[in-house]
C-alpha cells in the first residue's frame, strides 16, 4: 500500500513529525510529498524543504521524501497512491481537510485518513512558526534543531 503524507512543510514542524511517526505506527512506510502551494509565500525552496525532512528522518528507511509541482490529485494518479494522510489540529483544519478529501476522492478516487494532533506543541502551524521567528520570538518548542538552524542561517541571526 502506498501511503502519502502531502504538505508544503514550510517549515516542517514537530506536529508534522508527530503525524509521520503515527503513520509509521499504522503502515510500513510513508512517502512525504512536499508540494508548492501557490497560495503561500514560501520561506524555503521546495528542495530546501525536502532536504530538511530527509535530514530529520535520515535514520528511517521507511520514510521517502518527494517533491511535486502541481495538483495533488495528479500526483496520486501518476504514482499509484492508495491513501492520503493529513494531520488535523483543530475544527478549522477538520472542515478544510473534509473538503480536500472530498475533492481528491472525486478527482482521483483516493481516500484520505485524518490523524489528530495530541499535544499543544503539535498544534502550531508553519505560518505561526514563521511569524514568531521573523518577529524575534523563540520557536524551539515547535521545530526540530535542523529547522531552527536553517532559519538562523537563512536570516543570519545568532541562535
Amino acid at each position: 500500500m502506498k501511503v502519502v503524507f502531502p504538505g508544503s512543510f514550510d517549515p516542517i514542524t514537530k506536529g508534522h513529525k508527530s503525524i509521520i511517526l503515527k503513520i509509521l505506527d499504522i503502515f510500513k512506510s510513508v512517502d512525504v510529498v512536499v508540494l508548492n502551494n501557490i497560495n503561500k509565500n514560501h520561506l524555503f525552496s521546495i528542495e530546501e524543504r525536502k532536504d530538511i525532512i530527509l535530514n530529520i528522518f535520515k535514520n528511517y528507511e521507511n520514510v521517502r521524501v518527494n517533491t511535486y509541482n502541481g495538483l495533488l490529485a495528479n500526483y496520486v494518479k501518476e504514482n499509484d497512491v492508495n491513501l492520503l494522510v493529513r494531520g488535523v489540529r483543530n475544527s478549522l483544519d477538520f472542515e478544510s481537510e473534509k473538503i480536500n478529501a472530498k475533492v481528491n476522492k472525486e478527482l482521483c478516487g483516493v481516500e484520505t485518513l485524518l490523524l489528530f494532533s495530541e499535544s499543544s506543541d503539535e498544534c502550531i502551524s508553519s505560518s505561526v512558526v514563521k511569524d514568531v521567528f521573523l518577529n524575534g520570538g523563540n520557536v524551539d518548542l515547535y521545530v526540530d534543531k535542523i529547522v531552527l538552524d536553517m532559519l538562523y542561517r537563512k536570516f543570519r541571526r545568532n541562535g
